[in-house]
């Protein structure tokens, strides 16, 4: 029996061979998976995912796809798209599963008068994918109102608090390579507020946002923030006195302004470009391969540590590389 049938044997949902990864990931880019599940259910993910450990085939989860890069070779095992997505709320909790769309737990939580999300609106992407970065913006953080998560560890579902998920800025434990974790659900503590004022909150994001939105197809920020401590901060400013005043505050460098710094605003290769709108973010101008991205990212990395002395962490994940 080949791994494709058996792989079909212990689910019930689709299970496809080459399936291009480019269309289901907001960057465009990626070539095929050897295989490629869309699962519904928690019962079903657990069952594919037992099949692929004893099979010995590599797999990953796979949200949105708007936080990863694929290779142009795809990816060399199995790909499993969640589509699980209901939402519970009750009292000051929201719980959602992996699959939901993080807009619409946002969108509930308005509905529901519960305050705590705001700072979400506008961020693309599932729930599972948001937890596994530690999602944040303007801020806040999941790991600000993450209750627990439920995971499939070690073939069997468990719930873990807020604490043993290590969230650190932008990474979780569910970002270690050494874990094989999958995130199935959460609960979010929320507080009770007044609907006009949670809107009107993110009335004021979601206008930010457009103004530096970019309409080609990419990953958002691709490089993490610098957080610097009080004195970092005013050492870095006695050499760099032109830094905006605007950040000083949170402490924080973000890397949009360092690109923006080198000049690199509209640097391409081949297909891929620093946006001209926000330095933070690469684009793909249509045709641009992982190849290209990689490539931009290293010209960023070598101009930025070469006049600031900092080195970019990138926020996305390669897969397949």
């Amino acid at each position: 029996m080949d791994t494709l049938i058996k792989l079909k044997f212990v689910v019930a949902g689709a299970i496809y061979e080459n399936e291009l990864l480019a269309p289901y990931t907001s960057f465009k880019i990626g070539g095929p998976a050897k295989y490629f599940a869309v699962i519904d259910s928690a019962k079903d993910l657990l069952k594919l995912v037992n099949e692929a450990d004893k099979l010995k085939l590599p797999y990953l989860i796979l949200g949105s796809g708007t936080n990863i890069l694929f290779s142009d070779n795809g990816f060399n095992g199995l790909v499993i798209k969640m589509n699980n997505s209901k939402i519970k709320i009750k009292d000051e909790t929201l719980e959602g599963e992996a699959g939901v769309l993080l807009s619409k737990a946002v969108g509930s939580a308005l509905a529901s008068g519960l305050s705590g999300l705001e700072w979400a609106v506008g961020i693309p992407g599932t729930i599972g994918g948001a937890i596994c970065n530690n999602a944040g913006a303007y801020g806040g953080d999941l790991a600000q109102i993450i209750k627990e998560v439920e995971i499939v560890r070690n073939h069997k579902i468990r719930r873990i608090n807020n604490k043993k998920c290590a969230f650190t800025y932008r990474s979780s434990i569910f970002k270690n390579k050494d874990h094989q974790d999958v995130i199935l659900s959460a609960i979010f503590n929320l507080k009770r507020g007044d609907k006009n004022a949670i809107k009107s909150k993110m009335d004021e994001i979601i206008l930010k946002r457009k103004q530096k939105a970019d309409s080609y197809p990419s990953v958002g920020s691709v490089f993490k923030n610098f957080k610097l401590t009080a004195k970092e901060m005013e050492e870095f400013i006695i050499r760099h006195p032109d830094f905006p005043q605007d950040f000083i505050q949170h402490n924080t460098i973000p890397a949009a302004w360092l690109i923006e710094s080198c000049g690199l605003k509209g640097q391409t290769i081949g297909g891929a470009m620093v946006s001209e709108k926000q330095a933070g973010w690469i684009i793909n101008l249509g045709q641009a391969t992982a190849e290209n991205v990689i490539m931009l990212i290293s010209v960023i990395k070598q101009q930025v540590r070469f006049k600031f002395n900092l080195q970019l962490v990138e926020e996305i994940e390669y897969k397949g590389f």
